[in-house]
């Protein structure tokens, strides 16, 4: 299932429930600006309006998943606040419905703006071993308030699975803006999501199952001793950096978040950055290492 949300059932969401204890993401805490480069990112497209998670990779180019910018109607509008103004803003004919026709056609205040391209391989069909789910928004105009996330070398991650205890040994670092899980104060302690969709950056971590070609899949469990859990709806897009380090630059972003199970406790299901498909794209936009 995809990790895209739709701000036109935010208001709805926030209404519900009581806040009590936060789970950030599945297990995690509150970004603080600790991860600078990491964006919100919010667009229309013919169905609604979405908000995905994206990294600065160079001052003027994010990179996020193929189905955030598949399809866009006008601009991207892009923040890097560790808590995203709200309201989102609308475009000038949605008439609080979530919905446009020309999706944003100028720069909200507060807010930067950029053109969507998404890899024209992505066939929104989701199959993992041809996903192709990556995309950039090229900004109107450099960012120079965080350090560009660096990119991961050909081939990085068959060579991190390879090693002493493979990918069961490695931790990667989670990063977005999605849905986050809560438990009550009192009561039955059931997470919900009710209350969580607060647009809020959070990091978490998670360590790694296995890679095919393209993807790279993550044990998503807030009760792993090794880790603290995985990813939800809004983070779509957003980075897994290699390993923890210094959580204002903990590595390479290696894989993007574009999907899971849908109650965002089980698979974190991530888009590979080191294969040559994905190199290719990138190259049009970026210099590669």
């Amino acid at each position: 299932m995809r990790r895209t949300a739709a701000l036109v059932l935010a208001a709805l969401a926030v209404s519900l429930g009581t806040v009590g204890a936060a789970m950030a993401i599945t297990g995690g805490e509150l970004d603080n600006n600790q991860h600078p480069n990491v964006a919100m990112i919010v667009f229309y497209q013919p169905d609604g309006r979405f908000r995905c998670s994206a990294t600065l990779v160079s001052p003027t180019v994010l990179v996020t998943a193929a189905h955030c910018t598949e399809g866009v109607l006008g601009k991207t509008i892009v923040t890097f606040e560790p808590v995203a103004p709200t309201p989102s803003p609308r475009a000038a004919d949605d008439t609080g419905n979530g919905m446009s026709q020309t999706g944003y056609t100028t720069t909200p205040d507060g807010w930067l703006t950029g053109t969507p391209h998404a890899n024209p391989l992505f066939d929104d069909k989701l199959q993992l071993n041809d996903l192709h789910d990556v995309g950039v928004v090229v900004l109107d105009r450099p960012y120079q308030g965080a350090t560009p996330a660096a990119l991961p070398p050909a081939n990085y991650l068959d060579t991190l699975s390879k090693g002493k205890g493979g990918l069961g040994k490695q931790t990667f670092t989670l990063v977005g803006y999605g849905v986050f899980f809560e438990k009550p104060a009192d009561g039955p302690q059931k997470p919900s999501d009710e209350a969580g969709n607060d647009r809020t950056r959070r990091f978490t971590t998670a360590v790694g199952q296995n890679v095919s070609t393209q993807t790279l899949k993550l044990a998503e469990n807030a009760n792993d001793s090794r880790a603290g859990g995985g990813t939800c709806f809004g983070d779509s897009g957003g980075p897994h950096f290699a390993g923890t380090g210094s959580q204002t630059y903990p590595g390479e972003v290696v894989a993007l978040t574009v999907g899971g199970d849908g109650a965002c406790r089980s698979t974190d299901v991530d888009y590979r950055l080191d294969t040559a498909s994905a190199r290719d794209f990138l190259g049009e936009f970026v210099n590669l290492p």
